[in-house]
């Protein structure tokens, strides 16, 4: 009777133990989202406001929508990711 005792105590433990680990596992993954969701929305709102600009400077420069669109999207893609490359060399 007491080893069925300790076993049941055991056992009890160890679900309490198991579910306070995926508790605290997917409370991290909350966060790593809202971390995520915080970081594309910068990154959207840099990328809109760059669009914007180069927009208006390309179609004053007379040139057509077409190629407006395809070379603002090409230089503020390769400008944000190279800023982003910059910040994680100075990280490391």
């Amino acid at each position: 009777m007491e080893s069925s005792k300790n076993l049941i105590t055991v056992f009890l433990v160890c679900m309490i133990m198991l579910s306070s680990i995926v508790h605290v596992s997917i409370a991290q993954v909350q966060d790593n989202a809202e971390k995520f969701q915080e970081a594309f929305k910068q990154l959207a709102a840099e990328y809109k406001d760059c669009n914007n600009e180069c927009q208006k400077t390309c179609s004053r420069e007379g040139l057509g929508s077409t190629h407006c669109e395809m070379k603002c999207d090409t230089e503020c893609t390769s400008t944000l990711l190279k800023e982003r490359i910059q910040k994680i060399k100075k990280l490391l």
